[in-house]
Order: structure tokens, then sequence, then C-alpha cells
């Protein structure tokens, strides 16, 4: 009997795993898409790649959505309901 062994390569994993000293905005900023549970050995599904967006003073998720053609409850779903201030970091769906 052979046994034959391959390796299946993939453009990019779907799972990552948080190492020490790592930080949540690091990770965010490489994979370019939000993490909820972020702590040490923790292993973190990677989502779409998205764009990061900085608020301005005054806007809220329905007048980002409306800019962006997302509605505002995905929005909120996406970003994990956060609260929104001037230079704040939103992820926002990449159009296609």
């Amino acid at each position: 009997m052979i046994y034959q062994m391959f390796t299946l390569v993939t453009d990019r994993s779907k799972y990552f795993r948080v190492k020490r000293g790592q930080t949540k905005a690091e990770v965010e900023a490489a994979f370019r898409t939000p993490v909820k549970n972020f702590f040490c050995g923790a292993i973190a599904e990677i989502g779409e790649e998205m764009e990061i967006y900085s608020c301005l003073p005054t806007e809220t998720y329905k007048s980002i959505s409306l800019k962006f053609g997302v509605p505002a409850e995905e929005l909120k779903r996406i970003n994990f309901s956060k609260p929104l201030y001037p230079s704040c970091k939103l992820f926002v769906p990449c159009k296609k």
C-alpha cells in the first residue's frame, strides 16, 4: 500500500492564532478585517478584506452608510457597534 502526502495551499488562511505581544490594531491592519475575540493564544477568524475608514467629526453610522452604499445595521454588525468619534477607524466592505 502506498500513501501519498500532499499539502493544500491557499492564498489566505481563514483562521489566525494570536501570538504574544501582538496588538489588536496590528492584526486588524495586517488582515484588513475586524477581529472580535482577541487575546494571546486565541484563534481569530479572518473575514473578507475590507476598507479602513477614518471617521470625521459629527459622522454617524447612518451618514457613513449613505456615503458607501452599505446598510447602517451591517456597518454596526461588522464593527461590533463601537461608538464613533473623530479619527475612529471603521471597517467598510470593499466595493466589487
